[in-house]
């Protein structure tokens, strides 16, 4: 099967389960307005109209279209309706209160049209329109023009103010029995991915049609989602590789999602667990902090009476505490390794009969077709449970950076790729991810980058000098801990700092990317090396220490 899947496109599969029992379930959205449901023949329908009217504007195979939309049903049309056409899908993120990041993203890709909700109170639209001209009266998709996007030739308005769904609406009708899929290869690149990174600029990772495809069938074959009748439930933006419809394109299998651009959920962690008990999810993806969430919410799930069958994680070493569903939300937990460069890389499955077999960070078994081999400062590979860098080759690797004009240190001359993670391989062949090498800090299901944050924080009045080190926690893994040498005469608190970052900081980050520190400690001075460089490690240590978390 994975050899076939190698073939096929992601056009394929769409038009593929589209026209295979058209009115069966494809994708299910809830919001507290209630469930609105696409069917595959509904599916395949809209994306064919959508794909319609970017054909009629000029877009070709190959072509770049930014997708600035949260999940919804407009965004799997408008995602689908990329790739019926030919072009290429990026997602469009913002997390610079300038916007600055995704008009770079789309200067980089060489974007042809940006899709978008016009909405006033779409903070998005609000942040590119000081960058657009307009200069037709298409009220669907006027030409644009943007100095910061030279390519741009078209912005598609995607109105998704609910009940009315206009978008949906207003998608021209298409003979379909004319409507032809354009010709392309599975080595084509189908996505741009944006890593969820907070450097202040994303890296854009490149992925084919066959990347992705391999990629659905193994997390299907490893997570056993193979009955077209089993649903999936997914937290994920489905502009991530994390929230990638899999089990759709591969089969067939019903997605359920939250309407983000519905109204508000008040309590998103209760309105996940009801949502799943309803429509009886087999597999349910959430971050750590989302089902560690719950287990500690007994109002949540204790009267429901309910477990899933399995919850999915990934995003973050494997902890014990992790495992503490078993038996209460879920009947078993798969923790799966993974990362937008190099797709699902291994995972393990645990259940009451095999809780035993727990190691503190264990990524599994590597998925079929994957090789990893840790190595040495050097590059030579190490002994088993000897720690190194982690290596991996697949089918899965993304093709490669945008925008990156000499071949990246990461990608090796024989197909391996440099993850910067540093594990081991234990003597069973199950792979042990510490953490990065980097000084990445992994905040939850997001990567902060600490420079990032320092640059911000040093704009506090005040502050002389910050550093953000990582600390450990057993929901988040990381916590975020502002390390802080105050300007003479200064007289600010803890709780001034963190007033600070959540006011001028927070802000302009997606909600649920939280940035602000847990923690603030005060320095006279800090460590430095022997060549009188910042000791972060040194540092780190000190921070634990102070708070008692060693």
């Amino acid at each position: 099967m994975e050899e076939a899947c190698k073939d096929q496109t992601i056009a394929d599969r769409i038009k593929l389960w589209g026209e295979t029992d058209p009115h069966t379930p494809a994708f299910i959205f809830w919001s507290p307005n209630g469930r609105c449901v696409l069917s595959r023949g509904d599916v395949l329908d809209l994306s064919r109209r959508f794909s319609a009217r970017l054909t009629q504007k000029g877009v070709q195979p190959g072509d770049v279209v930014c997708v600035s939309l949260p999940n919804s049903p407009e965004r799997v049309v408008v995602d689908f309706g990329v790739q019926l056409t030919g072009a290429v899908s990026m997602n469009g993120q913002i997390l610079r209160s300038d916007g600055q990041d995704i008009l770079e993203s789309m200067r980089k890709a060489k974007c042809k049209v940006l899709v978008i909700d016009p909405d006033e109170g779409n903070d998005a639209w609000n942040i590119c329109r000081k960058h657009v001209s307009i200069v037709s009266e298409d009220q669907h998709m006027p030409i644009a023009t943007s100095v910061e996007v030279p390519t741009l030739a078209n912005i598609a308005f995607c109105k998704t103010r609910k009940p009315e769904s206009l978008f949906l609406k207003t998608l021209p009708s298409i003979e379909t029995s004319i409507m032809n899929i354009p010709k392309h290869k599975p080595t084509d690149v189908a996505y741009i991915f944006a890593t969820s990174g907070t450097s202040g600029y994303s890296k854009l990772v490149q992925h084919t049609h066959r990347s992705l495809m391999v990629m659905c069938f193994r997390l299907t074959e490893d997570t056993g989602m193979k009955d077209k009748h089993s649903k999936s439930f997914s937290s994920g933006p489905l502009g991530w590789i994390g929230g990638f419809p899999v089990y759709y394109l591969y089969s067939g299998c019903p997605q359920v999602l939250i309407d983000d651009t519905a109204e508000a959920v008040s309590d998103r962690l209760q309105f996940i667990w009801d949502v799943a008990c309803k429509e009886d999810i087999q597999v349910c993806t959430l971050a750590p902090f989302q089902f560690m969430g719950i287990l500690g919410r007994r109002d949540i799930w204790e009267s429901s009476g309910k477990k899933l069958p399995m919850i999915v994680t990934g995003g973050q070493p494997l902890h014990r505490e992790y495992l503490d569903t078993i038996g209460q939300l879920t009947e078993s937990i798969f923790c799966l390794y993974a990362s937008t460069e190099v797709g699902y890389v291994a995972g393990i499955g645990f259940r009451e009969s095999n809780l035993s077999l727990f190691k503190e960070n264990m990524a599994g078994v590597l998925a079929s077709g994957v090789e990893a081999k840790i190595v040495d400062s050097n590059m030579a590979s190490v002994a088993e449970n000897t720690r190194g860098e982690i290596l991996i080759r697949s089918e899965t690797i993304t093709a490669g950076y945008v925008d990156v004009p000499d071949k990246h240190p990461a990608f090796l001359s024989d197909g391996w790729f440099r993850t910067d993670d540093i594990g081991f391989i234990d003597g069973k062949g199950c792979l042990i991810v510490e953490g990065r090498s980097s000084d990445a800090i992994m905040h939850g299901q997001y990567i902060l980058y600490p420079t990032w944050l320092e640059e911000k924080l040093a704009r506090c009045p005040g502050i002389k000098q910050n550093y953000i080190v990582p600390v450990p926690d057993k929901v988040m893994h990381h916590e975020i801990c502002a390390c802080v040498q105050l300007e003479e005469g200064a007289r600010l608190t803890g709780e001034d700092v963190i007033t600070f970052v959540r006011g001028d900081v927070a802000e302009t980050v997606r909600s649920d990317m939280n940035v602000v520190p847990k923690y603030v400690l005060f320095f006279d001075s800090f460590p430095v090396t022997k060549t009188l460089k910042l000791d972060r490690k040194e540092l780190t240590r000190f921070a634990q220490k102070r708070l008692q978390l060693e």
